[in-house]
């Protein structure tokens, strides 16, 4: 997550330089234009004259006029771009708040309508174990630490190939947009280690935090509340294992042998491209009665 410190950056202030310059020259220009026009018959005299007003009164004027315009306009920019990200923001974990971490992976999901061979995803919930007690504990300010530090995790983790989103209060989401059960479970459990081994200071001594993970891997198409609630019953299935631990299950509306198709035709038919489609037997019972 970008700062929201309200601060002009190099991008604004040279927008702002040139916003100047160039108002400024073309005032002076128009300026310059209409005054020899209309001083040209007066003579040479009296044309200089107006000239060199026609040249430095806009010059005077302009260069604090443009510059004062361009400063406020990209200040509002500024405040409209941090508007942006406060409204689709954490305030605290700087992840993207449950609207636009739902609101982004449905989008994906329509996407996914549009490919011939979606990629297999996977939906996370996590779930930090007796946060009530750190609150009670060790304070709201240790618990707001723990959170900063699950979400840092999660972020580091997830890298560029996901999202990741605070669901709310303890509670966060992350979206891998292409995995596999293999690479899923690696990271589920690389997540799971890493916050509890980040250990939370607090005075002269530190605390542990665990999360409990549940995760639905599913292929396309898919709906997101289904595939949601999926995660989220193997996020119940975690905690009344123990707590700290990752429970997963693969959701998928097509059945067994239209799912094995699929995989088939993702993978390809290496026995087919050796033999040379020509050579391919495609005989069966409606060919067979067709030539009798």
């Amino acid at each position: 997550m970008k700062s929201l410190e309200p601060r002009l950056d190099r991008r604004a202030v040279i927008w702002i330089v040139n916003c100047t310059l160039g108002g400024t020259v073309g005032c002076t220009v128009i300026a310059m234009l209409i005054t020899y026009y209309c001083t040209a018959r007066f003579g040479t005299e009296v044309m200089t004259t107006t000239l060199s007003l026609a040249l430095y009164i806009p010059v005077l004027l302009a260069v604090p006029l443009f510059a004062i315009i361009g400063v406020k306009m990209q200040q509002l920019a500024l405040a409209n771009r941090l508007l942006v990200q406060a409204s689709r923001y954490d305030g605290l974990t700087g992840c993207l708040n449950r609207g636009a971490f739902t609101a982004d992976v449905i989008d994906f999901f329509a996407k996914q309508d549009l490919t011939l061979f979606p990629p297999t995803s996977a939906l996370l919930i996590l779930d930090a174990d007796h946060f009530k007690k750190i609150n009670d504990c060790h304070g709201h300010l240790a618990g707001d630490a723990a959170l900063v530090g699950i979400a840092a995790v999660l972020r580091n983790a997830v890298g560029e190939t996901g999202l990741v989103g605070r669901l709310g209060g303890e509670e966060f989401g992350a979206f891998v947009r292409s995995t596999d059960v293999a690479a899923i479970g690696e990271l589920a459990e690389r997540i799971r280690l890493g916050v509890a081994e980040d250990r939370v200071p607090e005075g002269d001594c530190a605390y542990a935090v665990t999360v409990s993970i549940g995760i639905a891997l599913f292929t396309y198409p898919a709906v997101y509340e289904d595939i949601f609630r999926s995660a989220d019953d193997q996020l119940y299935l975690a905690k009344g294992a123990g707590r700290n631990c990752v429970r997963m299950m693969e959701h998928s509306p097509m059945s067994d042998g239209i799912r094995a198709m699929a995989e088939q035709l993702r993978r390809g038919f290496p026995e087919l491209d050796a033999r040379g489609w020509q050579d391919a037997d495609f005989r069966g019972p409606v060919h067979d009665k067709l030539m009798g």
